[in-house]
């Protein structure tokens, strides 16, 4: 095995089809080890520090990829690339290999520990080697939803609302399902929740995720941002127009968005980091994220 240190952006860009090919591999992987992710982050939310991406080879063959850097002035920290707004760090490795890249990395940090303090690694999925033999504790938890579970899975009472609200919309109003793009969804986005950062604006345009748009009688009534990986669809951002918070748009839309992903033969509803009471009224259950 080969390790090469990826320090530029540069570098990830030249990387990206390799990378690509093995995130696509990955059993582990997220949307937030993505190069359509992590590069975008790096060019428009990386803060300063030192990129130290350690790519794994066998052969000609990317079998490992820890999106790493380095930061801190009088103290070094290590996090992952994607920090702050990723819902899940790890690295990628080819199935099968996962072990021996985790011994690579960590033999990676052990040469160049006179280079930092501290690991600051967050947001890591249970059941990773990368949490063995660590003392790894709980930073936060992640509602998912079982899609072989749905709609059984339901609250009573929200599964009672929630088809009342399809009902009542079907037989009054004219609903519209469509993609959207970005600028579709971000009025939406920010009528609900505030506006947001240009450098966000830029890396999540960049990103260019799955965003589905609700219109009833042609307004835009409820939005939806999601990416997906593996048989996982990942619940990122929404907004809905408060105005029109009376005919449940959002729930609406939501529960569209969860049937197509049964259709499309999915298994899970990732709602991502935050306990919102909402999530768990569609039946989803915690999964625990850990920091090193």
């Amino acid at each position: 095995m080969k390790t090469d240190l990826i320090d530029s952006l540069a570098g990830l860009e030249q990387l990206r089809p390799e990378w690509a090919a093995l995130h696509a591999a990955c059993p582990r992987a997220t949307p937030f080890q993505s190069p359509q992710w992590l590069i975008p982050w790096t060019r428009h939310l990386f803060g300063g520090g030192e990129i130290w991406a350690v790519a794994l080879w066998d052969g000609n063959d990317l079998i490992g990829l820890a999106p790493l850097f380095c930061w801190g002035v009088e103290r070094r920290f290590v996090s992952f690339l994607g920090a702050g707004i990723s819902d899940y760090g790890d690295i990628l490795f080819a199935p099968e290999r996962e072990r021996e890249c985790v011994r690579e990395v960590w033999r990676f940090l052990e040469e160049r520990q006179e280079r930092w303090d501290a690991l600051d690694l967050q947001e890591i999925r249970g059941g990773t080697a990368l949490l063995e033999g660590r003392a790894a504790e709980p930073c936060s938890v992640c509602p998912v939803l079982d899609l072989a579970t749905y709609p059984d899975s339901m609250d009573r009472k929200h599964r009672t609302d929630l088809r009342r609200a399809q009902n009542k919309l079907q037989k009054s109003a004219d609903l519209q399902f469509s993609c959207a793009s970005f600028d579709q969804f971000l009025p939406l986005y920010e009528t609900r929740w505030g506006a947001m950062d240009e450098s966000l604006r830029r890396f999540h345009r960049e990103v260019s995720g799955d965003f589905q748009l609700l219109k009833i009688d042609g307004a835009p009534a409820a939005t939806i941002y999601t990416l997906s990986a593996g048989r996982t669809i990942y619940c990122y951002l929404s907004g809905y127009a408060p105005a029109m918070a009376n005919l449940s748009p959002g729930a609406v839309l939501l529960s569209r968005v969860i049937e197509q992903a049964i259709a499309d033969g999915l298994t899970e509803a990732d709602f991502l980091r935050h306990p919102e009471a909402y999530k768990y009224l569609w039946g989803a259950q915690d999964r625990v994220n850990y920091k090193l």
